[in-house]
């Protein structure tokens, strides 16, 4: 059985996190808002918990990109926390949909155009494919809703 690897994964999760802000813009259905968090919150628990901390580690030169991806996600998953304890179709509730929605086109637009490219010179295609199976399992116990994350750590804390 061949293994999608982490990167086409990852485009994957792009193309339908870009369908829904697609749908949302459209039409403004606050539904369509439901179903962004929760890709949203899939998407980013398996970049975070298997993507990043693996390419770090493999790809250590993209860090500085990896701390700036992390601290649009940090910002990205505490609009989704707050837009999921909204009440849908409010003016505020519209405002930070579409706030939120720009935040992540913007990384992902860094990820595809920059970041990307980078870890597949620098990593091997069966280390790609091990994360993408990594994240596949992710995917399977990733939680569905946005919830209040902890404020970030500094990097070089953790990366100490």
């Amino acid at each position: 059985m061949s293994t999608t690897d982490a990167i086409v994964m990852l485009r994957e999760g792009h193309k339908e996190l870009r369908r829904l802000i697609r749908s949302y813009r459209a039409d403004r259905d606050p539904g369509e808002v439901e179903r962004f968090l929760r890709a949203l919150t899939v998407y980013a628990y398996i970049e975070r918990e298997g993507m990043y901390p693996r390419v770090s580690a493999l790809a250590p030169e993209t860090e500085l990109t990896i701390v700036d991806l992390r601290e649009e996600h940090h910002i990205a998953e505490v609009l989704a926390a707050e837009l999921q304890d909204m009440r849908p179709g409010s003016i505020a509730f519209d405002a930070k949909a579409r706030l939120l929605m720009d935040i992540v086109e913007r990384h992902m637009d860094t990820e595809d155009h920059m970041w990307f490219p980078h870890v597949r010179a620098a990593v091997g295609r069966k280390e790609l494919q091990e994360i993408g199976a990594w994240m596949t399992k992710l995917a399977e116990r990733a939680p569905r809703r946005p919830h209040h994350p902890a404020p970030q750590k500094a990097w070089d804390a953790v990366a100490a």
